[in-house]
C-alpha cells in the first residue's frame, strides 16, 4: 500500500510539470503574425460593415490574407496555437496589434477632422452675407405694388353668375 502511495505521488509530481508546446517548423514570426492578425481584423470589420461590397472586390478574404503573406491556413493555425500556448509571447503580439490599431484609429480621426474642417470652410465661403445695399433693394422690391400678388376677394354674386 505504501508503495502504491509513493508511486502515485511520484506520478503526480512529474505530471504537473509544465508541458511546453513545441514550435512548428514553419512558425510565423511575431512581427509577421501581428501583420496577419491586423489584416484579418480589418477584413472582418469590413465584412461586418458591408459584406457585399467586400465580396465584390475580394472573393475570399481569408485566402486573400494567406496569399498576401505567402502562408497557408495550417501554418497560420499552428503558429496561432504555438503563440496561444506561450502566453507572454501571445500577449506581446496582441499588445503590438492594439498599438497599431490605436495608431491607425488616431490617424483616421485626424484625417476625418481635417476633411470636416475643409468642408466647413467651403460651406462658410458659399454663404453670402448680404450687405446694406442688397438689403435695401430687397426691401424696395418687396414693397413695390407690381411685385405684390393680387388679393383674392370672395364675391358671392360673382360666383352665382358663373
Amino acid at each position: 500500500m505504501r508503495l502504491v502511495f509513493v508511486f502515485m505521488i511520484f506520478l503526480m509530481f512529474f505530471s504537473c510539470t509544465r508541458n511546453t508546446y513545441e514550435a512548428p517548423e514553419n512558425l510565423i514570426s511575431k512581427e509577421r503574425m501581428v501583420e496577419v492578425l491586423y489584416d484579418h481584423m480589418l477584413l472582418n470589420a469590413a465584412k461586418g460593415i458591408n459584406k457585399k461590397k467586400l465580396e465584390k472586390h475580394i472573393a475570399n478574404p481569408s485566402q486573400y490574407i494567406f496569399d498576401k503573406y505567402d502562408i497557408d491556413s495550417t501554418q497560420f493555425a499552428q503558429s496561432n496555437i504555438y503563440y496561444a500556448h506561450n502566453g507572454e509571447e501571445y500577449a506581446s503580439i496582441y499588445e503590438r496589434l492594439k498599438e497599431k490599431l490605436e495608431f491607425d484609429k488616431k490617424l483616421m480621426e485626424d484625417l476625418m477632422s481635417d476633411e470636416k474642417r475643409k468642408k466647413d470652410s467651403i460651406r462658410k465661403t458659399k454663404i453670402i452675407k448680404p450687405d446694406s445695399l442688397t438689403m435695401l433693394k430687397f426691401e424696395q422690391q418687396k414693397r413695390s405694388p407690381k411685385n405684390r400678388l393680387p388679393s383674392k376677394r370672395f364675391d358671392s354674386l360673382q360666383q352665382l353668375n358663373q
